[in-house]
């Protein structure tokens, strides 16, 4: 109101109004009328850009109505399907978990296509009994006949691997149903192979089941899995002990591909395809181990000939070509063909010297070069075999030796330690290529692994949620990127129109300084040394958008530079985790060859488990530290600490400046009070801009309130559920004590079993091979001494004459 009656006045003084008698003449302005204009031209132009600007600000941020709950569903369900396309699992199952926990979104039309996406992310990351939780009930949904057939696909397969097969049968009944009485056919091949691998049933109902859901689709002439259904049929019969017909049913399939329609199965729905494979070399693998099973067969039933004739048609390049080889040679052992079968040894041997059956193959050699009489190159043979697996024996033999409880310091070694372990870091690199049990092994290590993992994303996932409610608490807007930006663009508009107000007081201190009282200059003198002391920091606030890109790379350069030192300080961590480990593993495998004090020992032991603890908790002060740099980098983007007080204090200094300034308008010449009224004409458009800033500002915080509250509610119901997680991991952990040592050891000492036999079976190869010369040098002896004996009866019979003369 002040203010308008001010520019009345000075209206009235440019309308002609007499001055003041009592006023009397003042010198002219310091800044001429032409410059003071100049300036307030600049400030005008600020004040458009500021404008547009704040524009910017309203109809980006705060005229644009907030998503509907509606909006934001359907936004995360776009957003996880494309992670789910691009085969980002964790992303995707994150991303659904959240659409399907959401009570609101049970009724939605694409819920049955969410709960499937879930289930198939977790089903690609092996998490197999959450993707059977989500899938059970997708099946229980009224969904259409596709997505049913899907989700019955994979669970058919989850339950396969689970071994868990209730209530299969009534899902299986009802995609019948859905399907007008019968299967699909990529469905009906899924159930079949299920039925083949069931191990709940009796094998008589097994056999017939399987047959029964196999045989429609060996029968459809142009059917896409004919093959593969065909090839199972013959399993069927071999496991029912039905030879010939198992016979006759590989004979079909084992003919060449060209007379044979090379139709295969597509991929499973909802599942990648896969890369390399093709309808031909499908067929051609089917074709493969027909030959295979049919060679079998027939050396089973003393077809040789024939037998020989299946396995010299595997291809060389196949897979099964060395399998083929090694059984040759025992075809042609059985027929007594040594020297064949050698030379079928001695291929296998040249084409794959690092398979699983070299070793076996060698023994093989061995016994036929015994057998072609070579016991030169025998014991050669025999030798190396002994050379190359007795050390690697007796390295499995120490490892089972090297602690009293060999099964809690597997348990320990192998699952209890923070860094990736498997069974490679124990048994030597020979071990792992003859080790069948390396997947036992592994499949604990990951299930210890994923009891760990969920034990510690529970703890991650409590810490988050905590570090959420804080950041809600102090961070504000920092929490929500898109409010912040919004803010912080009012923020810069803010910051130009008090550096237009600014510039409208010196135009004002301009025009009114030679009127004032000495008692108003100094009053404003005092006003303008406080504003200036805030002037330096005052102007370091962006008020455009480059400046704020320019301090958004300053300050996370900064924040960069210190995360890289806190980088550097973890892999240093790390390494000193390592070195202890390996100091607590060489303890414990020297342990039966040092002769050190067992008190000695314990202390050091004890020392050691302090060192431990320590890089323990530095590394956690590390991680929280970490944490909050990236809490930082987020923010230190869009705020600057105090920057709003800074921006307050410099705005009421201003205010008292303009209020001093405003008691001498009365006594301003009349020729001057143009410049004045244009100056306080444009100070009314900064002020409408802020206000439209204010109200801006207000209806972010508006925002940031409604989020935050929404944001604070789930995080609060996630909370509850992660105590009863928590809770679940801990049982769980318990019953799984020393279970992967308990089958790490197990399995060591089958490979060391495995590798004992070998060696003992050389050993006797090369005892064999020495008394079976010294029978051959023996039986060559006897017989030049037979042969002596028999010349002398002919010598004597020969002589016989003579000496009776010569007794004449």
């Amino acid at each position: 109101m002040n203010a308008s009656l001010r520019a009345l006045a000075l209206a009235a003084a440019l309308l002609g109004a007499a001055p003041s008698p009592a006023a009397e003449p003042t010198p002219a302005p310091r800044a001429s009328a032409r410059e003071l204009g100049m300036q307030l031209d600049a400030v005008e132009k600020g004040l458009k850009g500021a404008e547009e600007n704040l524009r910017f600000v309203e109809t980006q941020y705060t005229q644009r109505p907030e998503p509907s709950d509606e909006d934001s569903r359907v936004r995360r369900f776009s957003d996880g399907e494309i992670q789910y396309l691009l085969g980002d699992w964790p992303a995707a199952s994150v991303l659904f978990y959240d659409l399907v926990s959401d009570p609101q979104f049970r009724a939605h039309p694409r819920y049955g296509d969410a709960l499937f996406y879930l289930s198939d992310s977790l089903f690609q990351q092996k998490n197999y009994i959450g993707a059977r939780l989500y899938l059970r009930e997708l099946l229980s949904l009224p969904s259409s006949a596709t997505r049913y057939r899907d989700a019955l696909s994979r669970y058919l397969a989850v339950a396969g691997r689970l071994n868990q097969f209730d209530g299969i049968d009534e899902y299986v009944e009802k995609a019948r149903s859905l399907s007008g009485g019968q299967l699909p056919p990529e469905m009906a091949y899924v159930y079949a192979k299920w039925l083949f691998r069931r191990t709940d049933l009796p094998p008589s109902e097994r056999l017939a089941r399987a047959r029964a859901a196999f045989t429609p689709l060996a029968q459809a002439p142009d059917g896409n899995f004919r093959l593969q259904a065909a090839y199972h049929l013959g399993v069927l019969s071999v496991q029912a002990g039905e030879l010939p017909a198992a016979i006759e049913q590989f004979r079909q399939l084992a003919t060449p591909p060209s007379a044979q329609a090379a139709q295969v199965a597509p991929s499973v729905p909802g599942q990648q395809p896969p890369a390399v494979h093709s309808p031909e070399s499908d067929a051609r693998r089917i074709r493969e181990l027909a030959l295979m099973s049919l060679g079998r067969l027939l050396y089973e039933t003393g077809r040789y000939d024939e037998a020989l004739d299946r396995y010299g048609q595997v291809p060389r390049d196949s897979d099964s070509f060395p399998d083929s080889l090694y059984e040759i040679a025992w075809v042609h052992v059985k027929t007594g063909n040594h020297q064949q079968a050698k030379n079928a040894i001695d291929i296998l041997l040249l084409v794959a010297p690092d398979s699983q059956l070299a070793s076996e193959a060698r023994i093989l050699q061995g016994n036929l070069l015994q057998k072609l009489r070579k016991y030169d190159e025998a014991i050669a043979t025999y030798t190396g075999v002994i050379d190359t697996f007795r050390p690697v024996r007796d390295s499995v033999d120490t490892l089972l030796r090297v602690n009293q409880d060999p099964v809690a310091y597997f348990d320990r070694l192998l699952g209890r330690t923070d860094g990736p372990q498997d069974v490679t870091t124990l048994l030597p690199p020979l071990a792992l290529k003859y080790a069948s049990t390396q997947r036992e092994v592994a499949d604990a290590v990951r299930m210890v692994g994923d009891l760990d993992s969920g034990r510690k994303g529970s703890e991650d996932a409590r810490t988050l949620a905590e570090r959420i409610l804080q950041a809600l608490d102090t961070r504000g807007l920092e929490t929500f990127p898109e409010l912040q930006e919004g803010y912080t663009r009012a923020d810069a508009v803010e910051t130009a129109l008090t550096h237009a107000e600014a510039s409208l007081v010196r135009v004002e201190s301009s025009v009114l300084e030679t009127v004032l009282t000495p008692e108003e200059r100094a009053r404003l003198e005092s006003a303008r040394k406080e504003r200036e002391s805030l002037g330096l920091r005052f102007s370091a606030l962006p008020t455009t958008q480059k400046e704020l890109e320019e301090r958004r790379r300053r300050m996370q350069a900064r924040v960069d530079e210190v995360d890289r030192e806190a980088f550097r300080l973890g892999y240093e961590l790390q390494s000193l985790n390592a070195i202890a480990t390996a100091v607590r593993k060489w303890i414990d495998d020297t342990r039966a060859e040092r002769k050190t004090d067992p008190a000695e020992e314990q202390e050091f032991l004890v020392q050691l488990q302090a060192e431990i603890q320590t890089l323990t908790d530095l590394q956690a002060e590390l991680d929280g530290t970490r944490a909050r740099l990236a809490d930082e980098r987020n923010s230190a983007d869009t705020s600057l600490a105090g920057e709003q007080t800074i921006r307050t204090e410099y705005a009421e200094s201003l205010r008292r400046e303009h209020e001093v300034l405003a008691l001498a308008e009365g006594r301003l010449p009349q020729d001057a009070a143009r410049t004045l009224l244009r100056a306080h004409a444009v100070r009314d458009s900064a002020s409408a801009l802020h206000t439209r800033v204010v109200a801006a500002k207000g209806v972010l915080r508006g925002r940031l309130e409604t989020r935050g509250r929404i944001i604070r509610d789930k995080v609060l119901a996630e909370q509850k559920l992660l105590e009863r997680y928590a809770a679940e991991v801990a049982s769980v952990s318990g019953d799984a004590r020393n279970l992967v040592g308990r089958i790490a050891y197990d399995s060591f000492r089958r490979v060391r079993q495995q590798f004992y036999d070998l060696v003992l079976k050389a050993d006797v190869g090369v005892v064999d091979v020495a008394f079976t010369k010294k029978q051959d040098k023996t039986t060559e002896m006897q017989k030049l001494s037979a042969q002596k004996d028999e010349a002398l009866r002919e010598l004597d019979t020969e002589f016989q004459d003579v000496r009776t003369e010569g007794k004449e």
